[in-house]
């Protein structure tokens, strides 16, 4: 892995490993049920009588399903077209999605439809682009690239490196949640809410 011409590629494949898993698909998927929740998605399936977990776990089955037939595609584009090409189509595309979701949660509205069926398409197309593109590249090229003497031990690498970018954006999304959620706990009943009441209390009777 030290020769220079192995090296050099190692760090290309190690690079694509983190824009995969910094492009944010994982924290997506791991928490698309709360974020369709938050984009108020579940208010398009109450007319069939969901709850707001059933809707938000139809939203999730509607946004995945594309996902099969586009890695279908991806397997007639990726000779034909090319590596490179189809990063550099889909990658911006991924972007936009990322965009038109962002500006479907800022544009939330108390019964609007227009804004929830953006989030659900961002988040549906964002999932087709990424199987398009970003998302088996990374290992297509580690598979590739290598000569045989050093094949086994540097797809290890890049594999190790894409788990390890994956479990840092999980922790700092978990923690970015953990983070908002915590003023409105102690609004809620929390401990900085007990005191408050308890020395509201205290003066009243003195």
């Amino acid at each position: 892995l030290l020769e220079p011409r192995v090296a050099r590629t190692l760090a290309v494949c190690v690079a694509l490993q983190g824009f995969q898993q910094l492009s944010g698909i994982n924290a997506i998927i791991y928490f698309t049920p709360q974020t369709l929740k938050d984009a108020g998605v579940p208010l398009l399936f109450s007319r069939f009588g969901l709850s707001e977990n059933a809707g938000s776990l139809a939203g999730t089955l509607l946004a995945y399903l594309p996902k099969v037939p586009s890695i279908l595609l991806t397997m007639c584009l990726m000779d034909r077209v090319g590596r490179r090409a189809l990063l550099l189509w889909f990658m911006p595309l991924m972007g936009l999605c990322h965009v038109a979701l962002a500006g479907a949660l800022g544009a939330m509205g108390a019964g609007a439809v227009l804004p929830r069926v953006v989030a659900l398409l961002s988040i549906c197309l964002y999932g087709v682009f990424f199987a398009l593109g970003i998302g088996p590249i990374p290992n297509i090229l580690s598979a590739e690239l290598f000569p045989m003497r050093a094949r086994s031990a540097a797809m290890a690498f890049s594999l190790g490196s894409q788990f390890m970018f994956n479990t840092m954006v999980g922790m700092v999304r978990a923690g970015a949640r953990g983070r908002r959620a915590r003023p409105a706990l102690s609004v809620a009943g929390g401990p900085s809410n007990s005191r408050a009441v308890d020395c509201a209390s205290r003066s009243i009777h003195c």
